[in-house]
């Protein structure tokens, strides 16, 4: 049974428990470390925490927080909950293994506010203090979390297309935790930081956005998030408030154009708006139009291949993704890519891990260069130091077998017979999974294609086909034998 909060708080103040760990805040770079690692934060929800800490024990109003936060702007409770919901995610995500799971690290006083019940240090740089013993090793992969700067690694090809390439309505896709919202706010990174910049860039999360209101604050929350940015083009978020969504984003375009800039819609969790087209479908058809009607945006939407169901609904215009496709899929890192993610050789050296170069094959070829299978591989083995144990580990991961499961269901079932027939054959061709599955030509090179875009599948030699990765082969076997 889960402490109480009253427990919880005392525990806390009085310093007697583990259940109460410490954390270091770095506010300028936005990372907190806990005893189970390294979490970065987003901006507005760094600042959240800042205020927290400077009450620690006390119990810091709401009114407070949204004052100090967003100063002279109007935002809505929605913004402020998101904010302490994501922060309570983050400050869990390295919590420690060894700390309560039943531990809430902020305290909820209805009609009150907040209160912080872990204690924060404060430090100028955490990513330069992190304890550098070997009983204490330095561990830079993150797992689970987005990355950007110099702990994100690849996609130079695609960044190059969403930045540089002709098309301003893309449609990015890949299977969960490929490295998607990394990605974008990698994107959001680079094009902010051009010298001659072209770009606004905003990054809008639509998850949660069930209903036109939910969405239109998800976009709010998006410009409180650029409020530093729009700040720098004299442009208040205050001007950009009120109306509706539709409103909002045409007074935006409207102040980016005095500065010569398009405004890049980088936009995350996509697939919610599948739910919005069942109750509101003229929603979307006025979103579409807005997304992608205009020289001065462009539009980048990241999803899995759930949103494929927008891709032929019946409504008057053309479907949603119209204009949108063809797609531009995100998978496996190249042998390069993968190397300088398991070296990090973003890092100064004496922050690199050091990991063996006999051991860094060892582990692409395990994980096929997945991101977060080479992220979450790499921090185990550095934690541990014995590859095979942590093979094992991650094998059996529940979590890891949660991600396989959720994307294999979203898979057709023509695909997922394809995929295990090429998981029973080792010889398997495109021509034999043609013959067997009784395809036609085009059905099959299509889902081949498909299955192979998303990293399910390699061609090797002669057109003999694999399925990707070691753990993804054993979760397959696991469920098909049950």
């Amino acid at each position: 049974m889960g402490l109480s909060a009253e427990e919880n708080r005392r525990r806390a103040l009085s310093g007697e428990s583990k259940s109460a760990p410490t954390f270091t805040l770095d506010p300028r770079e936005g990372v907190v470390v806990g005893p189970g690692g390294t979490v970065r934060l987003e901006p507005k929800v760094t600042k959240v925490l800042t205020v927290l800490t400077s009450h620690p024990g006390h119990v810091v109003s709401r009114d407070e927080l949204m004052d100090k936060v967003w100063p002279g702007v109007i935002v809505t409770e929605h913004t402020l909950t998101r904010c302490i919901y994501q922060l309570r995610r983050d400050l869990h995500e390295v919590i420690g293994q060894q700390e309560s799971a039943d531990f809430n690290p902020i305290e909820t006083l209805p009609k009150r506010g907040y209160r912080l019940l872990v204690s924060f240090e404060q430090a100028a740089d955490v990513s330069r203090r992190l304890p550098r013993s070997p009983a204490l090793p330095v561990i830079p992969y993150v797992v689970g979390q987005w990355v950007r700067g110099r702990r994100f690694y690849g996609r130079s090809a695609q960044i190059s297309e969403i930045l540089d390439g002709h098309r301003n309505c893309i449609w990015l896709i890949g299977t969960r935790r490929i490295g998607k919202t990394s990605m974008l706010k990698q994107i959001e990174l680079l094009a902010a930081a051009e010298p001659a910049p072209r770009y606004f860039p905003v990054f809008w999360d639509f998850q949660g956005a069930d209903t036109p209101e939910e969405l239109h604050l998800n976009f709010e929350d998006a410009l409180l998030d650029a409020e530093d940015r729009l700040r720098q083009i004299d442009v208040a978020v205050k001007d950009l408030q009120g109306g509706d969504l539709f409103d909002a984003l045409d007074r935006l375009r409207y102040h980016l154009r005095p500065n010569k800039l398009k405004l890049l819609l980088l936009c995350d969790e996509v697939e919610e708006l599948i739910g919005l087209q069942r109750t509101n479908p003229s929603l979307l058809s006025k979103l579409r139009r807005a997304l992608q009607s205009r020289d001065d945006v462009r539009t980048v939407l990241a999803s899995t291949i759930r949103l494929w169901a927008l891709a032929g609904q019946e409504v008057h215009t053309s479907p949603f993704l119209h204009g949108f496709t063809p797609p531009l899929y995100i998978e496996r890192l190249s042998d390069e890519e993968a190397h300088a993610l398991i070296e990090q050789s973003n890092l100064d050296p004496e922050e690199r891990p050091g990991i063996a170069p006999e051991i860094a094959d060892a582990i692409r070829e395990q994980c096929d260069n997945h991101p977060f299978l080479l992220q979450l591989v790499c921090k185990r083995y550095v934690e541990s130091g014995d590859l095979e144990e942590v093979i094992e580990q991650v094998t059996t991961d529940r979590m890891v077998s949660y991600f396989f499961s959720v994307d294999f269901d979203m898979l057709s079932e023509s695909e997922r017979e394809i995929v295990r027939l090429i998981a029973s054959e080792p010889a398997a061709t495109g021509q034999s999974v043609e013959d067997t599955l009784a395809m036609s030509p085009v059905a099959a090179r299509g889902e081949l294609r498909q299955l192979e875009d998303l990293g399910y599948i390699r061609r090797r030699e002669e057109d003999h086909l694999q399925l990707a990765n070691h753990f993804f082969r054993t979760w397959l076997e696991v469920v098909d034998s049950r």
